[in-house]
């Protein structure tokens, strides 16, 4: 189960929540910090639980790929905010909005962050050559996903959301040729459940 740091211990700990198999979650702050209340409620998805998102709209928060919250106020049971490391932003201009969305991904969400226009330009470009890849897959035979990929991925993920882990692990999978394309394709789908990067955008399109 997903386990996040608590500021008031200084530690990272098990979640804990008021009703059984819902879980609330509150976001103060700009685009990161709910980005990061995006990536819990994905991710509590994933483990079969009703995640409810309680925050004001921000500007620019679609286009990084945040789902809209159900509530703007009420009792939470994750409060993000106060834990999120600083963010300074470049221009994403012309770039894909979820280039933005993936630079953050691949910084741990604590640590503080200084985004050039380079390092977003590097992350649109891996943005397309991980959907190229993807829709190359999805030419393939079908197959089921590979379990153990997903749940080492989602080992991470429940370890304090550590998402520059799962590049690299995304990379291995990438170059396993035990895993079959058509397997590869599913399990990326999974993980892009709770990602959020869009990675089947050109599925059909090349």
């Amino acid at each position: 189960m997903l386990r996040l740091y608590d500021e008031e211990t200084g530690n990272v700990e098990e979640i804990t929540t008021a009703r059984p198999g819902v879980v609330r979650v509150a976001c103060a702050g700009g685009l990161r910090a709910l980005l990061v209340g995006d990536l819990i409620r994905r991710l509590a998805d994933h483990h079969g639980l009703r995640a409810i998102g309680v925050w004001d709209d921000v500007p620019g928060a679609a286009d990084l790929g945040v789902r809209p919250a159900e509530l703007t106020a009420g009792d939470a049971d994750v409060h993000v905010g106060a834990a999120v490391g600083r963010c300074s932003l470049a221009s994403a201009d012309g770039l894909d909005p979820l280039a933005l969305r993936l630079a953050l991904l691949q910084r741990h969400y604590r640590s503080d962050v200084d985004l050039s226009r380079q390092d977003l330009e590097e992350a649109d470009g891996s943005l397309v050559s991980w959907r190229r890849e993807v829709a190359g897959w999805a030419e393939s035979p079908g197959r089921p996903l590979n379990r153990e990929w997903v749940r080492e991925a989602v080992a991470a993920l429940d370890d304090d959301l550590d998402t520059p882990a799962i590049f690299p692990m995304l990379s291995r999978l990438a170059e396993d040729d035990s895993v079959p394309p058509g397997a590869k394709f599913e399990t990326v789908i999974k993980l892009d459940m709770i990602l959020g990067l869009d990675l089947v955008a050109l599925v059909g399109r090349l």
